[in-house]
């Protein structure tokens, strides 16, 4: 230390620092102490709340039985779907996706960020190519892979709330890739034989809900020109994305035409995943 500091300042100091660990415990709040476990514990049981209780509400509303989805989409459908056609990956496939990430250096389980990813591409795109053809031939997603990091965003309100918190997975950048891949193969196998409703406009390619918006605006306009009565129901699912039903969503899957390796496949993807959380 400076020796224009007398020795009893400089004695005074290094005790501060001493006791700083201990201060910082005993004057932070709790819930920043505990912050990991607790959030860890909510998110996990929140969603198996959400749907035990909606599985309780539709089993006494219905005399003890809940409807069967895979009946009615076969009483509302005439035909099967075709089986999806998926093709290998190319080197060329690859690049094109990892030039379209974002450039980030925020990373997931595996410290791997976006940002390294382009600056490696052109020695990792044949590599990548062939893990990712395996992947497509076996039906089997590499439990590598299925690792996330749990980041809770602060929305509003109590910061030491749970449930003013809300989760956003970090993925690993490889498994960012190849979900890209599942994606667009998907997606055309969708699209070719008109599965998705035309009134969905969210998470879909040339739609957004501005589209929505002025389609329900302009066709309210137009009943209130011809004195049309004008109603509207308005729904919001609860933690919708994390109550969806793995056995449900795979059997509508198969129902589309996703089967054999590629329904083995997604099964395998939404099979045992693992995360762990990071700080606020």
């Amino acid at each position: 230390m400076d020796s224009s500091v007398s020795l009893e300042n400089q004695i005074w100091f290094l005790r501060v620092c001493h006791h700083v660990p201990f201060l910082l415990y005993h004057l932070l709040p709790t819930c920043q102490i505990h912050s990991e476990v607790r959030i860890k514990e909510y998110f996990v049981a929140i969603a198996e709340n959400v749907k035990r209780q909606s599985k309780n509400k539709l089993t006494n509303d219905d005399n003890n039985s809940i409807d069967n989805h895979t009946h009615f989409m076969e009483q509302a459908f005439n035909k099967p779907y075709p089986s999806m056609e998926c093709k290998c990956t190319t080197m060329k496939e690859i690049e094109e996706i990892i030039k379209s990430l974002k450039t980030k250096n925020k990373y997931g389980y595996n410290e791997i960020s976006t940002k390294i990813l382009k600056i490696s591409c052109p020695f990792i795109s044949s590599p990548l190519n062939y893990i990712f053809n395996k992947i497509l031939f076996w039906g089997v997603f590499p439990d590598r892979l299925k690792y996330a990091t749990i980041k809770p965003l602060h929305k509003n309100g109590d910061r030491c709330e749970m449930s003013n918190y809300r989760p956003v997975s970090l993925l690993k950048s490889i498994s960012k890739i190849f979900q890209m891949v599942m994606q667009t193969r998907i997606l055309k196998h969708l699209t070719k034989y008109n599965i998705l409703s035309t009134k969905q406009y969210g998470f879909r390619i040339g739609l957004k809900t501005d589209n929505v918006i002025y389609k329900l605006t302009n066709e309210n306009l137009n009943a209130m020109n011809n004195k049309v009565l004008v109603g509207g129901i308005f729904c919001d699912l609860e933690k919708a994305f994390d109550c969806v039903d793995n056995d449900n969503l795979l059997s509508k899957l198969k129902f589309y035409g996703i089967s054999g390796v590629d329904l083995a496949l997604y099964h395998s993807y939404l099979d045992k995943r693992h995360c762990k959380n990071s700080n606020i």
